[in-house]
């Protein structure tokens, strides 16, 4: 494969010839020959962000994960951590500065980055995040264990890719409990998205200075926090390889653009609003490369698909939207990634869709339900939650007004901006679709984000492959700054009930060593570390769900008699309900405790067991529980 990489492309598409590509005169500048950069500069830099990583791993050594409050770790981490912070945000600023442009410095300044920003989870609490966590470590069991799907059991056995690949792990590497995996997994999913990440961003900017301030700025943003072990990060891992891959290998129009009215009006169009398309360089391939490719590209469409609900059809509108700009010459593949969620929606997923149809299609179009009627269910909870949603919401307008002003500066510059801003505004196309149980919005970011931050880096970065002035730096170290400081709030604002600790773990474990297979297990708010064992195997129940509430629920002993009313049932209350509880105002504050004392002195209700992390109650039914 050779690669043209010179502006003599014509909009048409017909590619010139090689002698064309050739320069007169005296070799113009490059990344790599801007001119001698001292020694100690970069000696500097690279000490600089060690220290940072030091530092930072110090600092959240540091942390005691139980002085945790509504607010996340933003009011327990020391100084040292905002040291070791601002030292990495200085450190890649300044790396981009630089005269020589050194790639492996760059990488150096982000891995760090990365560690401080997303690793806290694995480094503080050293257990898995999010009770989902735990929940995909049971189902991935379930699957290997049975060797076989049940659709009937729930959605997870309807798309199963994901929890396959987790259990052919567990097989290959000999390691039955997979929990370590599932705690660095927030650390690990974002160092895997780096090569991808750095790849697509290099397709969708003017030079490599921009495609790595375009992947900083996405680590600095991401507070989803979707990165946990999940068919979520899973599928949008895949997501931006196949993006990367697309963009690089199959770079191009479609169809010829003067073969008719239409195509050559689209052309006309696109090549009005941003000049740079017809100038992007193409990969040429042979037809024996181009299958290759092609087979490669259906496989991890083919995994995407049979692992997650959302992510194919995210992937529809970006396909479709990099076809309209003349980024995507096969036919092949959009047509493939429509037809396969469809296909599996219909055969595979069968089952499902005949049980949730009202669910899944029962409010399609009510964009107002999807949008402010989420947005409004979610201001909820406690003061310290509420400045929680509040800065995400503010960190959220602030990616996207930093987005649409770079979309002004590149079409103003006549640098490449068209295509960043039709994939960051095609995932909102699925806004009319349905709410997918409320956290819509939020996957819609995650998708968009890395096309907003190509277009967000544009204004203080250079579209010449120089080293940064000194007033972009710091306006780049400003914005980086604001960003990070922001999602340490946004993400970790709920740490209090999305982690946990060990205490926790030991009274599920006792559940699980006191609890007959086959009996119903309650829980009295949705969010316990539990299912990662004999999944399909136990009567899960909840009381209430740790959703934001404006009229707060209230637990009474009848709802829980009333499950247990048949053959008994075994009642769990942990310290991470009572934060979920709390934080979003899904039960009144003290309701929590008045039911543990109220319902625990009742009849036929048994303390079995009871440690700093929480209780387990024993309810009698009318067969005793046998």
């Amino acid at each position: 494969m050779t690669r043209d990489t010179t502006p003599t492309i014509p909009v048409h598409g017909v590619h010139a010839a090689p002698g064309h590509a050739r320069h007169s005169g005296a070799k113009p500048p490059t990344d790599r020959n801007l001119g001698l950069t001292p020694a100690w500069h970069i000696n500097a830099l690279a000490g600089m962000g060690a220290a940072a990583l030091c530092l930072g791993v110090w600092g959240m050594t540091l942390v005691n994960p139980l002085q945790v409050d509504g607010a996340g770790l933003i009011r327990i981490l020391p100084p040292v951590y905002f040291v070791a912070l601002a030292l990495s945000l200085v450190g890649f600023v300044g790396t981009l500065t630089l005269r020589r442009f050194i790639p492996a410095l760059l990488t150096w300044q982000v891995l760090v980055t990365v560690v401080i920003v997303h690793g806290a989870d694995p480094i503080i609490h050293g257990l898995p995040r999010l009770e989902a966590s735990f929940r995909h470590l049971g189902i991935a069991d379930a699957m290997a264990r049975s060797g076989q799907l049940d659709p009937g059991v729930d959605a997870y056995f309807n798309w199963p890719g994901f929890f396959s690949s987790l259990g052919m792990l567990s097989g290959a590497s000999g390691v039955d409990n997979l929990s370590g995996i599932a705690t660095w997994a927030p650390l690990g999913f974002n160092l895997l998205l780096l090569a991808p990440l750095l790849a697509l961003a290099q397709r969708l900017t003017a030079n490599s200075r921009q495609a790595w301030a375009a992947v900083w700025f996405f680590y600095l943003s991401s507070w989803i926090g979707q990165d946990y072990l999940s068919p979520q990060a899973y599928g949008f891992l895949l997501m931006v390889a196949l993006l990367a891959c697309l963009l690089s290998a199959f770079s191009g129009w479609a169809w010829p653009t003067g073969s008719n009215r239409f195509t050559v009006k689209v052309a006309n169009i696109v090549g009005n609003l941003d000049v740079a398309v017809p100038r992007r360089g193409l990969i040429e391939l042979s037809p024996r490369d181009t299958n290759i490719l092609t087979v490669i590209c259906a496989v991890i469409l083919l995994a995407m698909t049979a692992s997650h609900q959302l992510t194919p059809f995210a992937l529809i509108p970006i396909m479709a939207a990099m076809l309209l700009t003349g980024r995507l010459r096969s036919r092949t593949l959009p047509l493939l990634a429509l037809l396969l969620p469809v296909a599996w929606l219909l055969f595979p997923a069968s089952t499902y869709l005949q049980g949730h149809i009202g669910q899944l299609f029962g409010s399609f179009g009510d964009i107002g339900a999807h949008t402010f009627g989420v947005l409004n269910s979610r201001v909820a909870g406690s003061d310290a939650h509420l400045f929680v949603v509040y800065t995400r919401m503010a960190e959220v307008a602030l990616v996207w007004g930093l987005a649409a002003l770079g979309a002004f500066a590149g079409h103003r510059r006549k640098a490449p901006w068209l295509a960043a801003a039709a994939g960051a505004l095609a995932p909102l196309l699925l806004i009319p679709a349905q709410p997918y149980g409320g956290e819509l919005l939020l996957r819609l970011y995650l998708f968009s984000l890395p096309f907003a931050a190509c277009l967000a880096v544009l204004p203080l970065v250079s579209d010449r492959s120089m080293g940064l002035e000194i007033r972009r730096a710091l306006g780049l170290l400003l914005m980086g700054s604001v960003l990070a400081t922001a999602t340490i709030v946004s993400r970790y604002g709920n740490d209090g009930m999305e982690s946990f600790n060990a205490d926790e773990i030991e009274v599920v474990n006792e559940l699980y060593a006191t609890a007959p297979t086959g009996s119903v297990l309650i829980e009295a708010v949705r969010n316990t570390p539990w299912k990662f064992q004999n999944y399909a195997d136990y009567d899960y129940r909840s009381l209430v769900l740790a959703e934001p509430s404006d009229t707060p629920a209230s637990l009474t002993c009848d709802a829980a008699n009333q499950i247990a009313a048949k053959s008994g049932a075994y009642l769990i209350v942990t310290e991470s309900q009572l934060e979920a509880a709390e934080l979003r105002g899904s039960v009144a504050v003290g309701d929590l405790n008045r039911f543990m004392a109220e319902c625990g002195s009742s009849r036929g209700w048994t303390k079995i067991y009871e440690n700093a992390g929480g209780v387990i109650f024993r309810i009698e039914g009318a067969g005793n529980g046998k």
